[in-house]
């Protein structure tokens, strides 16, 4: 009988992990459901260590670059159709307790979407905030040099971007008053800030995107009973909806304009309503989406880091140099666009997981939006030299110290300028 018990013990054992092993995502959303958000999840607070740079260096520059924090959906149709059919479908009875719990949810995001259409929330003015005053307090010594307190801030003219910019600012002030901050916005930055694909190349791309998202809807849809949690009974609801639309892309639109919700400064929790593989089959295949905007695929290529990447990446190059010349007053370049500019730009310097070129429908494992891409992502060239002039840099991403895996570092996470200026100029064609 012993034996026999150790065996069912043994065998249950097996079953959880074999279950687990099926899709490891589930983990991912069990963790936290909106992981699945991708780039609609909040700035996570990072825990972070800093590596001591070599004996002798000080920093005195920092070159940055921020994506607008937590916002507002964009686009005046959003809760427009998906908060109409649920009325419909409560006026029918045809939802469960956790529909008609769903349906009051959508109805407060509905409310605070209104008249704030892309605009920041709250949350995201706390998160530049937060990333302004952790900067301010690492690198004290950038701010606080006599010869050394000019700041340039470039954003582009987005309302949600330059809300931003002066949160960021309004703390790095706050805490050095004698800074002398210069803001500028307009087209003219958002060119480098965050340049958009031509339509002619990237139209067709959407097509073979669009198709891969199709494909993996179906695929992983193939099966489950959909909506099993919110609708008493799927087929009524599918009649309600009609032949043009699928009740799985009404469920992937209830997720998706659910995905936002921890952005908003309301006490919301619409995912905590749908299956946990239902949000794991949204998760995955909005990371193909975002990977598609925002990275490279196989698929598609990598037209985001030639087009959006290099220019970016060269005004990294170019302020740098201004800098590192002699007589140079300023300590610090800021710099606010979007995921769109932010993106590329690591992916062309391909830094620690912006190295990679995954299949869409296997991005959720290599390149994870949610940890790569939240609101307020962020990139910092931290500069030191000692006092032989010699130039160290030290990169961070989301403040968290990061690495280019095909440059070896100097000391740690610390690179030579000459030799790590030399990489990035080569990728951008300059001398």
């Amino acid at each position: 009988m012993k034996r026999f018990v150790i065996l069912l013990t043994t065998l249950a054992a097996l079953i959880v992990l074999t279950t687990s092993a099926k899709d490891p995502y589930l983990d991912v959303i069990k963790a936290d459901r909106y992981n699945a958000a991708g780039n609609y999840h909040p700035y996570p607070v990072p825990k972070y260590s800093d590596t001591k740079a070599p004996k002798g260096y000080t920093p005195f520059y920092v070159s940055h670059y921020g994506r607008h924090g937590s916002r507002y959906l964009i686009g005046s149709s959003r809760y427009t159709h998906t908060v109409d059919m649920m009325d419909v479908l409560h006026d029918k009875n045809f939802l469960t307790s956790e529909g008609e719990a769903l349906r009051s949810d959508l109805h407060a995001m509905r409310e605070a979407h209104a008249g704030q259409d892309g605009i920041l929330t709250q949350v995201g003015s706390r998160e530049h905030q937060g990333i302004s005053s952790r900067m301010y307090k690492r690198v004290k010594k950038v701010f606080r040099q006599p010869g050394r307190k000019d700041v340039l801030v470039v954003s582009t003219p987005v309302h949600r971007v330059l809300q931003s910019a002066f949160n960021f600012v309004s703390v790095l002030k706050g805490n050095e008053p004698d800074l002398k901050v210069q803001l500028y916005s307009g087209d003219k930055y958002k060119d480098y800030l965050a340049r958009s694909v031509p339509s002619s190349i990237s139209d067709p791309l959407d097509s073979i995107c669009d198709v891969n998202l199709e494909k993996m809807l179906f695929e992983l849809t193939d099966g489950m009973k959909l909506g099993s949690k919110i609708f008493k009974d799927g087929r009524k609801v599918q009649q309600e909806l009609g032949d043009d639309e699928p009740l799985a892309y009404f469920l992937y639109q209830l997720l998706e304009e659910s995905s936002i919700a921890k952005c908003l400064d309301i006490d919301v929790d619409p995912f905590s309503h749908f299956t946990d593989e239902e949000v794991a089959v949204f998760g995955k295949i909005w990371n193909a989406q975002c990977t598609f905007w925002f990275h490279r695929s196989k698929e598609t290529g990598d037209v985001n880091n030639t087009i959006t990447g290099v220019p970016l990446l060269t005004d990294f190059i170019v302020k740098a140099d201004e800098a590192l010349k002699a007589g140079s007053t300023k300590c610090a370049d800021l710099r606010f666009g979007h995921d769109s500019g932010i993106g590329p730009l690591l992916g062309t310097i391909k830094v620690e997981g912006y190295d990679t070129t995954p299949a869409l429908a296997d991005s959720w494992k290599e390149w994870p939006v949610y940890e790569y891409l939240p609101m307020g992502s962020n990139f910092q060239m931290i500069f030191y030299k000692n006092r032989q002039g010699d130039v160290l840099v030290k990169m961070l991403r989301n403040e968290k110290e990061t690495i280019i895996p095909a440059l070896a570092p100097f000391d740690g996470p610390y690179y030579k300028w000459q030799d790590l200026r030399a990489y990035l100029a080569d990728i951008c064609g300059l001398d």
